[in-house]
């Protein structure tokens, strides 16, 4: 079996608000990014927009065959 990578999903979670956090979405980001770039990616929207950089979720599809 070989494993085909499809794309990668980044969320990026900003804001002061717990309850209603903001939430920006990067699709078809690079297979296998380092924690080193979503941290500094994360900075750059935080001074952007002014709001902190809390956390961001990173999801990978791939398609076995």
């Amino acid at each position: 079996m070989q494993t085909n990578w499809k794309k990668t999903t980044i969320t990026f979670i900003l804001g002061n608000d717990v309850d209603h956090p903001v939430k920006i979405v990067l699709q078809n980001a690079v297979a296998a990014p380092e924690a080193k770039q979503i941290e500094a990616f994360g900075g750059y929207l935080a001074g952007l927009t002014g709001l902190p950089f809390h956390a961001a979720t990173v999801a990978t599809q791939t398609a076995v065959a």
